[in-house]
């Protein structure tokens, strides 16, 4: 069942109406650490971002583009943000240029990971930091950080 008062919600989730020249509507939006960012602002942080993995790699545009089976003028599209990734394509690009959506999204959105600029960059290490980690390791912090919040949870923190 939907809830009654999309209102109430957008107020609740501190979204802000705005426009984007993708939509003929008024959209609702997170705000966020400079404002509101534009699709097409975002679209270009993805681009340069796959970009820059790709240089890092030493790989050319016409050898990713084999890997995910475009002709390089194709791919090319992505790298100037004329194509938009669509989240498929992200996740194969990720794989071929070995890096994680999620720094992808932190470099376009890094609101969605906290409430100012060191505090998302900071989640982010530590996020990089336990994809690198060992699974026994993995589990081991898991299983001691469950502990924290649970003792956090019993006290009425």
């Amino acid at each position: 069942m939907a809830i009654r008062d999309v209102r109430a919600y957008i107020e609740e989730h501190g979204l802000v109406e705005t426009a984007d020249e993708e939509s003929e509507k008024s959209i609702w939006r997170k705000s966020g650490f400079e404002g509101v960012r534009s699709f097409g602002e975002m679209e270009q942080i993805l681009s340069r971002f796959i970009r820059e993995h790709r240089d890092a790699r030493r790989l050319n545009r016409a050898q990713v583009g084999i890997m995910v089976g475009l002709h390089e003028t194709i791919f090319a599209r992505y790298e100037r943000a004329f194509s938009k990734l669509h989240v498929t394509r992200l996740i194969h690009l990720c794989e071929i240029l070995d890096c994680s959506p999620i720094e992808v999204v932190h470099a376009a959105a890094p609101h969605l990971f906290g409430d100012n600029r060191k505090e998302a960059d900071d989640k982010m290490k530590l996020i990089l930091c336990i994809l690198d980690m060992p699974a026994l390791t993995a589990a081991s912090l898991l299983a001691m950080i469950e502990g924290l919040v649970g003792e956090r949870e019993r006290s009425g923190d």
